[in-house]
Formats: structure tokens, sequence, C-alpha cells
């Protein structure tokens, strides 16, 4: 009588357990890119700014800085994350 009232509890309680880890699982979100892409594009914007002020505008390291900042501006468009167009799609940052 005993050993079919343990045996009962134990699968009580496996059954529960297993319920309780595939059900009770917290919802999961997709992450906000929005932090990681305005960091890159504003060190990529400091960059720019640097190699303009010691190089001039039409140099080929901002060129090259430009490119780089729009592979930056390719990665938040594929993670779905939202920059500041005001701030980085004006003037000198935008490729000619």
């Amino acid at each position: 009588m005993m050993t079919k009232l343990w045996t009962r509890m134990a699968l009580t309680s496996a059954l529960a357990g297993g319920l309780l880890l595939g059900v009770g699982a917290p919802a999961r979100a997709d992450r906000d890119w929005g932090k990681s892409c305005n960091e890159k594009l504003e060190a990529d914007r400091a960059r720019i700014d640097k190699d303009a002020a010691r190089h001039g505008e039409n140099s080929r390291q901002v060129a090259n800085d430009v490119q780089i900042m729009d592979n930056n501006r390719k990665w938040c468009r594929d993670h779905k994350a939202d920059w500041d167009h005001g701030r980085f799609d004006i003037g000198i940052y935008l490729r000619k």
C-alpha cells in the first residue's frame, strides 16, 4: 500500500514539474537594439568628424568612415532598430 502511494506521489510530482517547465516559461520579447544602434552610429559620427577635421571632408578617410556608417545603418535596419535620422542622415554623414 505504501509503495503504491509513493509511486503515485512521484508520478504526480514529475507531471507537475514537467508542466511547470513547459508552460511556466516566461514569454520572450525580441531584444531592443536601439541603444546599440545609436552607440555604433555615434561612434561613427565622432570618427567622421575627427577625420574630416584632420584630412578634409573629401578625403578617402572620411569616405571610408561614411562607408562604415552605411554598413552600421544596414545593421540597424536588419535588427529593426531605429535611429535619429535627423542626426545621422545629414550632410557629410551620407554617401554621395
